[in-house]
């Protein structure tokens, strides 16, 4: 039973000597998803901090499918420019309290974060796409910025 968030994934691309908006990608990213028509995705931009309480804040944009989120971080660093993306899954709360009653909780539980066939493939089929996505708008930004295989990183 799921009972944190779940880090399936971290990757992310390199553009070194290269400056961009992120907002740009983001919707970019955004525009290259709808055209799926992936039901119930939904889109939402956060500000993360990037270090303690007092320090500044990093847009991220939120690609999230059901209890599934892509956080994809597209920033400068220095002279360069990287876009990284985590896909988390969000703990089933529902369950996690349901386990909590005594002598039938654990059970019930059990039975909340338990799939169907078509549920796992519906799962699959958005998280292996969104990182198709993003690599195919990664590979846009390399070909429009002159970026080949030799120079890209």
């Amino acid at each position: 039973m799921a009972t944190v968030d779940t880090l399936h994934s971290h990757q992310y691309q390199h553009f070194e000597d290269l400056q961009l908006s992120a907002k740009e990608i983001y919707t970019m990213l955004e525009d290259m998803v709808k055209e799926y028509q992936y039901p119930d995705v939904t889109f939402s931009r956060v500000n993360m901090k990037e270090g303690n309480i007092l320090s500044a804040s990093r847009e991220y944009l939120v690609i999230s499918r059901k209890r599934h989120n892509f956080y994809v971080c597209a920033a400068p660093f220095g002279k360069s420019f990287f876009i990284s993306w985590y896909h988390m899954e969000d703990a089933n709360t529902t369950a996690n309290i349901t386990a909590k009653i005594p002598l039938v909780g654990q059970s019930m539980a059990k039975g909340m974060e338990s799939k169907t066939y078509f549920q796992l493939d519906s799962e699959l089929m958005f998280t292996n796409s969104i990182n198709m996505i993003i690599k195919m708008a990664i590979e846009k930004v390399k070909a429009t910025h002159g970026f080949t295989r030799e120079n890209a990183q």
